[in-house]
């Protein structure tokens, strides 16, 4: 590097830049500054890589922009760019984790209304599997009582007391219950999400 530009104050060489597009110049400040700022950065955001990529944004942007730049403190002007970027980058990654939380609440929806139909589906198989422990009369007196006749006119249908008529039933219910035990945690998750 030149020995004149290590002898510039900041401002001169900012001044340099600015006015002439001096790379040489631009070089100098680079250097000066670059692990200075890259340490403020991360001491601010704990990444190194994102401290690194906020202070080539940072020298970029200055050169981006030498020409719109009036500076009387070069430190603390470059100092001001890096907490502008800083703030800026905590917004984004608000910004970004506040989307992104949004998106797993809503694809876990997607997922729990999607998975709901294969839920009832695999119920609905291993109540029919249940129905076929039942014996022949206990299935009949069941099959009955859900369709809605009563215990006395399922008695009357099929000549036996209203009493036999209980005990099929509760007896139906055990078996299908002991039957879908694995299963009634996913029903109960299915049916109260109605």
């Amino acid at each position: 590097m030149n020995n004149f530009y290590a002898t510039c104050s900041d401002e001169n060489i900012l001044a340099l830049i600015g006015e002439q597009d001096d790379e040489l110049a631009f070089a100098e400040l680079y250097d000066r500054y670059f692990k200075t700022l890259f340490n403020y950065a991360y001491s601010k955001v704990n990444d190194r890589f994102t401290a690194q990529e906020i202070v080539q944004e940072l020298f970029v942007s200055l050169w981006q922009q030498r020409r719109q730049n009036q500076v009387l403190c070069g430190r603390s002007f470059l100092f001001t760019i890096a907490k502008r970027l800083i703030i800026s980058f905590y917004r984004k990654e608000y910004t970004r984790q506040h989307h992104y939380g949004q998106w797993e609440i809503h694809r876990s929806e997607i997922s729990e209304f999607a998975d709901q139909p294969t839920l009832a589906s695999d119920l609905q198989n291993r109540y029919e599997e249940g129905l076929h422990l039942l014996s022949p009369k206990c299935h009949e007196v069941f099959t009955l009582s859900r369709q809605g006749f009563s215990n006395k006119q399922i008695g009357e249908q099929l000549n036996i007391s209203e009493k036999t008529v209980e005990q099929h039933i509760t007896k139906a219910l055990r078996i299908l219950k002991e039957h879908l035990k694995e299963h009634m945690i996913c029903a109960l998750i299915l049916f109260s999400s109605f």
